[in-house]
């Protein structure tokens, strides 16, 4: 299916609600902003160099259509070129891709916008991105208030759609009130888009129930609780693929811990954005399309204990505007003894 919405793709696409179950069929999602998106896409959070290069070739080649990236993963150039090779070769056409990148902090003051914008499409060797983010509800500036506050950046991002540089805008790591406060009420394009963490130790309700009455897509990082990512950081968490209640489910429905991980994650309501570079994981990824996990499963599953694994220390300091997980997040921390 081309990412280019027809009327046709675009209603197909749209009978999943923002926020709703994906059914056994479902492969997109319809945003609001009237582009489709794949449910299913590759993160690219740990790929560098000629890794990312070929695993982003493997990627395609398995059959992903969505490539998630940002400023901060060092890696557009790698990305950019394994594009420009896939579509020299035939492979794959730029328009049956969804590429999404991030707005890093630096880049938040209004006149920043575009330059940080256009810096990654040189990167990516790209004319446009089918989705940009806002990458963490961060401050240029440590002190009380945002600086430069967000309506100042989503301001200069809609003219970058206006411009046909971007399709779709949105955020990512923001709690709801951030959404509420800030950028829904001056908002000309309403974000698209809110990507955060989500995984079956960390359900995110409140976000998701949220989103999906304001009709924003959530996009889940972390969505099989990123065990090497959480090594890297030192933290001590357990890994949901070694869980012993997923690795029965996997094994009753005949399919693997990691596939039915991403199958609560797209029941669940959101899309998902697996990390990997090997070539046999990102085809045992890929089949998390096609089946369903039954009710049952899919509650069990549901009803394990929850935990924020990131919890996003590099967003606060002392000073603020964010002090702690509190201020940050909105929300008192009710991690669950894992």
């Amino acid at each position: 299916m081309s990412i280019k919405a027809s009327a046709a793709t675009l209603e197909v696409a749209t009978k999943q609600n923002v926020g709703a179950a994906a059914s056994k069929s479902q492969t997109h999602v319809g945003l609001n902003s009237g582009h489709i998106m794949p449910l299913l896409g590759w993160g690219t959070s740990q790929a560098t160099g000629d890794e990312c290069i070929k695993a982003t070739k493997a990627a395609i080649e398995v059959g992903f259509r969505h490539i998630d990236t940002a400023e901060m993963y060092k890696n557009e150039r790698d990305i950019g070129k394994a594009l420009q090779e896939l579509f020299k070769s035939g492979a794959v056409k730029r328009e049956d891709l969804f590429v999404t990148s991030k707005l890093w902090t630096e880049h938040h003051p209004g006149d920043e916008v575009r330059p940080g914008l256009m810096d990654s499409l040189s990167r990516l060797q790209l004319e446009y991105l089918d989705l940009y983010l806002i990458h963490w509800p961060t401050s240029v500036k440590p002190g009380p208030k945002v600086d430069p506050p967000f309506e100042e950046t989503w301001a200069a991002l809609e003219k970058c759609v206006e411009e046909g540089l971007i399709r779709s805008i949105g955020v990512s790591n923001f709690s709801p009130e951030k959404i509420e406060s800030s950028i829904l009420p001056m908002a000309k394009i309403r974000p698209a888009v809110n990507q955060v963490e989500m995984h079956a130790h960390w359900r995110n309700d409140r976000v998701l129930k949220w989103c999906d009455q304001q009709g924003i897509h959530v996009s889940a990082y972390g969505p099989l609780s990123s065990p090497q990512t959480m090594e890297g950081m030192g933290k001590d968490v357990p890994n949901l693929m070694e869980d012993k209640i997923v690795n029965e489910i996997a094994e009753k429905l005949g399919k693997t811990p990691t596939q039915v991980l991403l199958r609560w994650g797209l029941q669940h309501g959101s899309s998902v954005l697996p990390k990997s570079v090997n070539p046999d994981h990102l085809k045992e990824n890929i089949g998390a399309a096609g089946w369903q996990l039954p009710e049952e499963e899919y509650d069990t599953i549901s009803n394990l204990p929850q935990q924020r694994y990131f919890t996003g220390s590099l967003a606060m300091h002392e000073d603020g505007p964010w002090r702690n997980y509190e201020e940050l997040w909105d929300e008192k921390d009710v991690s669950e003894p894992l």
